[in-house]
């Protein structure tokens, strides 16, 4: 089973119980994520063994007493949003495999609780059942989440410089995050353009104190060339609109489309 990844734009974090956990936002969904297939025992990332929070609440919450092995072109912990896409594409195996009857939304809300828990995303999932641009207006988890959604068909940049760590964010605190990611769905809706979703989620990012100088220089060398960018979150990486240059920095660059159906079978 695929799922897309998720980049997040800009958020504003809310954490209660988890269905009621949640964060407000943009984020949207692209043509690369996950693989995810069952084996009869143990967590496996691109052939390693490795601990998966996300899909071991799954397993355990769906009684499914074996493995998951977890292909995937983009790297863990960069803010691709790939925990949430682990377990979504997990819960939606075993429920085919045990012919669970379970709905969509049941099953992403499974692994939005996974999410939570662990604090490895608070929106992810949302998106990821959607697909496209998704501006979540209510914090909470996808059944009861209100959105937005546009269908912008475009091709962006990327630039992976390294991880950060979602749960030392959401251990933090998180007023001053929330209050501005607030204040910046605000701006986004005044104006739901491409560029001023670029232009909100910078600033976001820069009042946030996320924004360190080898983000800001790659940020401003996509601008002087008239193209877009911002801060991936929660990562060290960017995203960017007619980026070509991010290929001059040191890190992982790649191009990937804006996906409008973010689940379905094994990609490539």
């Amino acid at each position: 089973m695929f799922v897309s990844a998720s980049v997040t734009c800009f958020f504003a974090p809310k954490i209660d119980e988890p269905k009621r956990s949640g964060s407000l936002g943009v984020s949207f969904t692209i043509d690369r994520g996950v693989n995810v297939r069952l084996t009869d025992e143990g967590l496996k990332f691109n052939g390693k063994d490795m601990r998966i929070p996300t899909a071991e609440y799954i397993l355990k919450s769906l009684n499914y007493y074996g493995g998951v092995e977890v292909k995937s072109n983009l790297p863990l912990g960069c803010g691709f949003g790939l925990s949430g896409a682990i377990a979504l594409a997990s819960a939606l195996e075993i429920n085919k495999r045990l012919g669970l009857n379970m709905s969509l939304l049941q099953l992403a809300d499974l692994a939005h609780e996974a999410e939570v828990l662990n604090r490895t995303g608070l929106g992810d999932v949302v998106t990821q059942c959607y697909g496209g641009f998704v501006v979540r207006k209510k914090a909470s988890c996808p059944s009861r989440c209100t959105i937005d959604r546009y269908l912008w068909d475009i091709e962006l940049d990327f630039l992976v410089i390294g991880e950060m760590r979602t749960s030392e964010v959401l251990e933090g605190s998180l007023k001053d995050v929330y209050r501005i990611g607030k204040r910046s769905l605000r701006e986004f809706l005044r104006k739901p353009s491409l560029e001023n979703l670029f232009k909100v989620s910078k600033d976001f990012a820069v009042r946030c104190g996320f924004v360190d100088d080898r983000i800001m220089d790659a940020i401003e060398a996509v601008e002087s060339t008239d193209g877009f960018a911002s801060m991936i979150m929660l990562g060290r990486g960017v995203f960017a609109y007619k980026g070509e240059v991010l290929k001059e920095f040191k890190g992982k660059y790649f191009r990937s489309k804006v996906s409008m159906c973010s689940i379905g079978f094994e990609k490539p």
